[in-house]
């Protein structure tokens, strides 16, 4: 169960990718009280009837230098400067996602930056099969790697990005601004989302 409260309308869209009859284009992660331990269940139930692996060809582009997220920490992935840089002064809050892997939540005055590890499905392709549940869906590419804007809300000045490391991994990065935040970079929170998966893959390692 995450421990993040607060972002109550993300947990559409991080469920929309495993209940085929949930979807949202906002961003954020799921709240506790809305994810008992028996929704959770039933989300992974519900999961197996989602299409299957070799229903065809991929949708979501080839990743050519795969990096590895499998059993990263998710409040690691960034460094001790990095944080710094993204003017957080205290360690973030770690939790387990809806996915049942690791997630780390990031707040201070200025902004808020969520990550989020996938990496026992399909990567990018949980994406690109619902495609259609995402009115903001746009392809995009960071630092090489494929990815897609989920969960733009341009009067919030929020933003989610679905990033593929790897063909069966994708890293889920939520940004939102705060009004005490002045860095013009904060206007464009698609663009500043990507740039804090840039900083996650110049720190993972290569799949071997």
């Amino acid at each position: 169960m995450s421990r993040i409260q607060g972002w109550q309308t993300g947990v559409l869209v991080l469920a929309g990718l495993v209940v085929a009859g949930c979807s949202s284009s906002t961003t954020g992660t799921p709240t506790a009280a809305e994810h008992t331990s028996n929704q959770t269940s039933t989300a992974a139930s519900r999961s197996a009837s989602s299409p299957s692996a070799g229903a065809g060809p991929s949708l979501a582009p080839r990743v050519a230098n795969p990096k590895n997220l499998r059993g990263q920490d998710a409040c690691q992935l960034l460094t001790p400067q990095q944080q710094a840089e993204l003017t957080f002064t205290k360690p973030g809050e770690k939790g387990t996602s809806i996915f049942g892997e690791s997630e780390c939540d990031w707040s201070n005055d200025n902004l808020r930056i969520y990550l989020a590890l996938d990496t026992k499905r399909r990567g990018l392709e949980e994406t690109y099969l619902r495609k259609e549940r995402f009115p903001d869906f746009t392809p995009s590419t960071v630092a090489g790697y494929p990815a897609v804007r989920t969960g733009l809300n341009v009067r919030l000045k929020s933003c989610r990005v679905d990033l593929g490391v790897a063909d069966d991994q994708v890293l889920y990065i939520s940004f939102s601004h705060h009004s005490a935040g002045r860095n013009p970079e904060y206007e464009d929170p698609c663009g500043f989302a990507e740039k804090v998966g840039k900083m996650v893959l110049d720190n993972l390692p290569p799949t071997r």
